[in-house]
């Protein structure tokens, strides 16, 4: 099977290709740096041609509400408009689990661009599968290098059930084998797969964690989160499928 996997030199990106190249699929890492740009739509178009199935893995780090919108809404339409051009038969995208619920996608700028994405996937001409997934536990590192002032990162206290991201790379990487479970997302609409962790944990205290593996020169301080809707609101409703992976394992065997 060729693959194109969009944001394949990313975190995500990367960790789904070398699963899928591991498998024997003939993948190829799509990103700017690797001369693809998705606002391109010639070259977007030359690149999937061929491919059995395209993954986006494509992220943007805002909290802005305009650029997060126009980042996902616009690449989640070129790629679909791309992909039934190129005639690829089966698109994987990964996103957030409760994303496109209105109290979370109102809370951020981040959240309103994952629900755009999704929007937009769903009005797609080819099979769709969205993989939400809960928070990675490498987001505690995103905490600490973003939300920085000085000696101290100010990280709301929300509450989370996060997950392996080695999960994640194989839950997307069983989709993508899997090929598609329906007809176009248009007519049948978007088949979802979800994931979570095994345990429920605050985000400041994630970010403290790492904090203390790393030498503890960064001061974590969690100040209360004023949006109801994003306190609780990322933590999955219902029986969702979970990896048992847990956070502190991650965390010990990360920092060796």
């Amino acid at each position: 099977m060729k693959v194109v996997v969009l944001g394949g030199t990313g975190g995500m990106g990367a960790r789904v290709a070398t699963r899928l190249e591991g498998d024997g699929h003939e993948v190829v890492r799509a990103a700017r740096s690797t001369g693809v740009d998705v606002t391109e739509p010639g070259r977007l178009v030359e690149v999937l041609r061929g491919a059995d199935c395209v993954v986006d893995c494509l992220n943007l780090t805002t909290t802005s509400r305009r650029r997060a919108v126009a980042f996902f809404g616009g690449a989640a339409r070129a790629v679909s408009a791309g992909a039934a051009a190129a005639g690829v038969a089966h698109v994987v995208v990964v996103s957030i689990v409760n994303a496109t619920a209105p109290e979370v996608s109102r809370s951020t700028g981040y959240y309103a661009g994952k629900a755009a994405q999704e929007a937009e996937y769903a009005a797609a001409r080819v099979p769709v599968t969205v993989v939400r997934t809960t928070a990675w536990f490498t987001l505690a590192e995103t905490f600490l290098a973003q939300l920085r002032v000085g000696r101290f990162a100010l990280v709301p206290g929300v509450r989370l059930r996060p997950v392996h991201p080695d999960a994640v790379a194989e839950l997307v990487t069983d989709v993508v084998e899997a090929g598609p479970t329906s007809g176009p997302a248009a007519t049948d609409g978007v088949a979802v797969r979800s994931l979570a962790g095994p345990e429920e944990l605050g985000s400041a205290a994630m970010a403290r964690a790492v904090a203390r593996r790393d030498g503890g020169r960064v001061r974590v301080v969690g100040p209360p989160v004023p949006v109801p809707g994003i306190r609780t609101g990322l933590l999955p409703a219902g029986d969702v499928p979970r990896d048992d992976r847990r956070f502190a394992d991650w965390l010990r065997d990360s920092g060796r």
